[in-house]
């Protein structure tokens, strides 16, 4: 006899708290780019959590390609404009902001996963795509130039690359023994990097640095890059700026 008031009473109470948990929105905002390199630590979520990417160097493709590699993103949307991010006074990423009935109820950045690196990787083997045998020491004998570069040029995150590629092209083309290619590992294969030599028709050595041990030794932030050693391995020009060719005597 009273199983179904209480039944329905139980039913009641679900819908109400449904209610109150769905007036909670979460706006988490992010820069994908930064998450390929090193990955946000997200607390509990705390209401309905949508991620938000800025509306700065980014494609429709460059999101889609995220959440394929991603699938925790899913939700993730654009900020057309940069509206969300105005409106909130957004200033950096990663940052997110809790809202009830339209009110602000907190605001905050949020932490990157601690980046653990290994000293040891460095001196891990590695062969260029067409099969020469690398190590650190070789690359700082056989090699004056180091050209740091992304193989899914011509996305909008590294701009300019195209005109960066096809100067080191020409600095390749006076003395391509001296230059090595080094493709970012981040989201890609070395099949990438293989596209890259063909679709760029490069003339010297390319490297796929698989396990990101020349991009931290080098510590590699911006791309297209140059790193120039004289002839003891000693970084003597580093820049985004392509190198002077007398570099390539010395």
């Amino acid at each position: 006899m009273y199983i179904q008031p209480l039944k329905i009473f139980v039913i009641m109470l679900f819908i109400i708290a449904y209610k109150i948990h769905a007036q909670v929105q979460e706006y988490v905002f992010i820069n994908i780019w930064d998450e390929y390199s090193q990955a946000t630590s997200f607390p509990k979520a705390q209401g309905e959590r949508t991620y938000i990417q800025p509306d700065i160097n980014i494609d429709q493709a460059s999101l889609a390609q995220f959440k394929s590699a991603y699938p925790a993103f899913e939700n993730l949307i654009i900020d057309i404009n940069n509206q969300l991010m105005f409106q909130y006074q957004i200033r950096q990423t990663p940052s997110r902001v809790i809202i009830k009935d339209g009110h602000v109820l907190l605001k905050e950045t949020l932490l990157h996963a601690p980046h653990i690196t290994t000293h040891t990787a460095i001196d891990k083997k590695m062969t260029t795509l067409s099969g020469k045998p690398l190590s650190k020491q070789q690359i700082q004998k056989d090699y004056r130039v180091l050209f740091f570069s992304d193989s899914l040029c011509p996305f909008q995150h590294i701009p300019d690359c195209q005109h960066r590629i096809a100067q080191n092209n020409e600095l390749a083309r006076h003395k391509p023994e001296s230059i090595l290619t080094i493709i970012k590992p981040f989201y890609v294969d070395e099949q990438s990097a293989q596209d890259y030599k063909k679709r760029f028709n490069i003339n010297h050595h390319i490297v796929f640095d698989a396990q990101n041990q020349l991009f931290t030794q080098f510590e590699i932030t911006d791309l297209p890059y140059w790193v120039v050693q004289d002839g003891n391995g000693k970084v003597i020009y580093r820049g985004a700026q392509v190198p002077q060719k007398y570099y390539l005597s010395l």
